[in-house]
């Protein structure tokens, strides 16, 4: 067994190998086609990332973003309060974006990335159970990534760029298949995320859809409340009435197929804000959210909230960001036995702070009402606090660390914590991320559960592994 595992290590890295000769010869686009994203230099080529919550002024300022994971996914301007970080989104931990294959300019440009993902773990819990049931494995994934961008893109996939094009629409798309090595057992799950929209001085529109199959056995490192297939479908017009303000619209279905199909929704969202620029590096902003869950198992019934937000984006230095969306929420509970309307304070806010030159870290804070997926669609209530660094030790190594509390209250009385962590060690071919074609992680991650209302009932698991990033 720990010969098959080498091999397969052994099989990953001959095939970088192989590949990154024969990809310097020719990039047929690097030098005809305008790079991916506008970036704004540092000392020290060193990059950070300035989070938005409205849509850029028409001046055509740069925009960076950070190679950092959870940094990119802090700068969507549509996070929401339920939003939930996904490793695959971001491909590469430390790359932040996808070097393009092969392109063509003209008036509308066409540019492909094509890549490899390979990833060979072992874990001492594989589908996180009781210590008694625990069964340690080593898993082989294996993920074909294919990103392709139609005019120059100027959403959230594909980061701010300089507006060339009006029109534009991106696809990133990233099947993994799973082996496990101990027992001969493979799987499979798509991952999906496609982006159409228009971008010009006064406006944004957008139809995004975002497929994706969650499995607890894999190195996402995926929560239990969080073991779910999502299909996300979501429209947003922004519309810029003025100089200093913006009006925010968007609707969004969401569908959550659970194994216990108790547990399965369907969630209709809509939201509006308007939102006032007081100051090149302040913009404020009033705004509601309104959601109405759907339980496949009608003993469940409905839910309907609504939310009143206030929301904040202070950047008061070029190294100190911060955002906020905070607010009151009221939800409603349509079943049998009838139970009261619930009031509650919810926020989701994120901090980033370039600490020196090769440091930078990110914070996020949020508080939100939850259905459980793991017990029986019971509302929870979670505080969850996350942070990660990274730093650059050189032009090639970084090293990140990644750690995560989170504390949930169920309606039933039950009380969970469940803390995570993450290390890593990591190589780049490139520290200019449009040529980064190569990236190498060691990783070591811990996740712990603990419950309340049952002794002896915590689980634990840790991971350890290699992770290669391969761009054409």
């Amino acid at each position: 067994m720990e010969f098959r595992a080498a091999l397969l290590l052994i099989i990953s890295l001959v095939t970088v190998g192989l590949t990154s000769t024969a990809v310097k010869a020719v990039d047929p686009v690097k030098k005809s086609v305008p790079p991916p994203v506008v970036l704004l230099p540092l000392p020290n080529d060193q990059w950070m990332t300035e989070p938005s919550m409205l849509l850029p002024p028409p001046s055509g300022e740069a925009v960076a973003v950070t190679r950092s994971r959870s940094s990119r996914q802090a700068a969507n301007p549509d996070a929401d309060l339920t939003t939930e970080l996904r490793r695959w989104q971001g491909v590469a931990s430390a790359a932040g974006m996808q070097p393009y294959t092969w392109g063509l300019s003209g008036d509308v440009t066409a540019q492909l990335a094509l890549g490899l993902q390979s990833t060979l773990f072992f874990t001492d819990n594989v589908d996180f159970a009781l210590n008694s049931r625990k069964q340690d494995q080593t898993i082989f994934e294996f993920s074909p990534i294919i990103k392709l961008d139609l005019g120059d893109p100027q959403g959230w996939i594909s980061s701010p760029t300089s507006r060339q094009s009006e029109y534009y629409a991106s696809l990133l798309w990233v099947p993994t298949f799973y082996y496990r090595l101990n027992d001969d057992t493979d799987d499979y799950a798509e991952h999906f995320l496609g982006e159409i929209g228009r971008v010009n001085a006064v406006s944004r529109s957008l139809l995004r859809v975002n497929h994706d199959e969650r499995i607890l056995a894999s190195s996402e490192n995926t929560s239990p409340e969080q073991n779910y297939t999502l299909l996300d479908i979501m429209a947003l017009v922004e519309y810029r009435l003025s100089p200093r303000f913006t009006l925010r619209t968007s609707a969004d279905y969401r569908k959550l197929d659970v194994a216990q199909a108790v547990s399965s929704r369907a969630e209709w969202i809509g939201e509006a804000a308007l939102l006032w620029e007081h100051s090149p590096k302040t913009k404020l902003g009033l705004g509601t959210e309104l959601g109405h869950l759907i339980f496949d198992q009608r003993a469940l019934g409905t839910q309907d909230y609504q939310q009143a937000l206030a929301l904040l984006e202070w950047k008061p230095t070029p190294k100190i960001g911060l955002t906020s969306r905070t607010g009151l929420e009221w939800r409603e509970f349509n079943r049998s036995p009838p139970r009261e309307m619930k009031t509650s304070l919810v926020t989701l806010t994120t901090l980033y702070w370039q600490a020196t030159e090769k440091t930078r870290i990110n914070t996020r804070f949020r508080v939100a009402n939850r259905p459980s997926v793991i017990a029986q669609g019971s509302l929870y209530r979670e505080t969850r606090f996350g942070a990660d660094i990274l730093h650059d030790l050189s032009l090639h190594y970084y090293t990140t660390a990644e750690v995560q509390a989170v504390r949930r209250r169920y309606d039933s009385g039950r009380l969970d914590w469940e803390p995570t962590a993450r290390l890593a060690f990591g190589f780049r071919d490139d520290n200019d991320r449009a040529n980064n074609r190569l990236n190498i992680e060691l990783f070591l991650q811990w996740h712990r559960r603990e419950r309340s209302d049952i002794p002896n009932a915590d689980l634990e698991r840790t991971q350890v592994g290699i992770q290669v990033t391969r761009y054409f």
